[in-house]
């Protein structure tokens, strides 16, 4: 049940959120390495006095999301394009989680996907009460987007939040879905995600991944060293998304050993991937997504709006 604690929970990782993303926008410019911004944006929630609910997505034109930089990740920001920076924090488990989209160079064709994503999460946001029903939600999602001509991403959209779990609850879609037909409830957090495109507006599973999570620790017939490494990993994380850079940083697995021991605990099912996220039709994708809790007043707080 959301209570005042809970509240200024959610308004203080909320706050971390909006200090990593305004240091992104500062930070990315043609040239600047992915790698760089992840850490230093990442280091900036943290000096928030919160952590991270997933590392930071850094998601490039078709790929719509779960790009985060690798170990020792070499890329770099391009002279062009849309560069999607996706943020999340927690502070001792109520999650932020928020979303921009960069027009690298300020491309006036490229600047009307991004603003499409932007009208529809602002259309969201009016609406957002207790009683509307989350397909009401995409409907004015979808028609904000289509009035720029381009679609919304359909299988992709946003979540409800529980504390330290990140998908949470029902899906909320970014266009009419009738099958989608619960109601938002007061006491309850969402993330809201448009996502629009010039393409088909579907995605699919990338090649890689650089993103995984702890789902299960096994406690029979283990080497006390994978075991150790299992109970690290879960005391670091909360059991949400993580990049193998925060194995690195933590010091939990040794530097040249950590990719052998993430491909070990995904054939045990130990830990899950996410695959990167590609738009079918190869066309670029903006993303806008802002933390919205509804008090038990009803009252809707937007908790990463800058």
């Amino acid at each position: 049940m959301m209570n005042e604690f809970n509240v200024e929970s959610y308004i203080k990782a909320g706050k971390a959120v909006i200090a990593a993303k305004r240091l992104a926008r500062k930070l990315v410019t043609p040239g600047a390495s992915f790698l760089e911004i992840a850490e230093r944006c990442e280091d900036e929630i943290l000096k928030h006095n919160c952590e991270l609910s997933f590392p930071i997505n850094i998601s490039l034109n078709e790929i719509a999301a779960h790009y985060s930089p690798s170990l020792n990740d070499i890329s770099i920001v391009p002279e062009r394009g849309l560069l999607k920076i996706d943020v999340g924090s927690h502070y001792d488990g109520y999650i932020a989680d928020s979303a921009f989209t960069i027009n690298i160079d300020e491309d006036v064709e490229l600047q009307k996907i991004i603003d499409a994503a932007n009208e529809g999460l602002k259309a969201a946001i009016e609406i957002f009460a207790p009683g509307t029903k989350l397909y009401e939600l995409g409907e004015a999602i979808h028609k904000e987007i289509s009035r720029f001509g381009i679609n919304p991403v359909k299988n992709l959209g946003g979540h409800e939040l529980k504390r330290f779990n990140l998908h949470a609850g029902p899906f909320i879609p970014n266009t009419k879905d009738m099958q989608h037909n619960q109601e938002l409830k007061p006491g309850v957090a969402y993330a809201c995600e448009p996502f629009a495109t010039p393409g088909d507006g579907w995605v699919k599973n990338g090649p890689s991944s650089y993103i995984f999570r702890l789902i299960r620790k096994l406690k029979k017939n283990v080497p006390y060293q994978e075991l150790s490494y299992m109970n690290k990993i879960e005391k670091i994380t909360h059991k949400l998304p993580f990049s193998p850079r925060i194995i690195e940083k933590n010091k939990i697995i040794p530097s040249n050993q950590i990719e052998r021991y993430i491909q070990t605990f995904l054939r045990k099912n130990v830990i899950m991937e996410y695959p990167i996220l590609i738009e079918q039709s190869q066309q670029y994708v903006s993303q806008q997504e802002h933390t919205i809790i509804i008090d038990m007043d009803g009252n809707p707080i937007v908790t990463t709006k800058e």
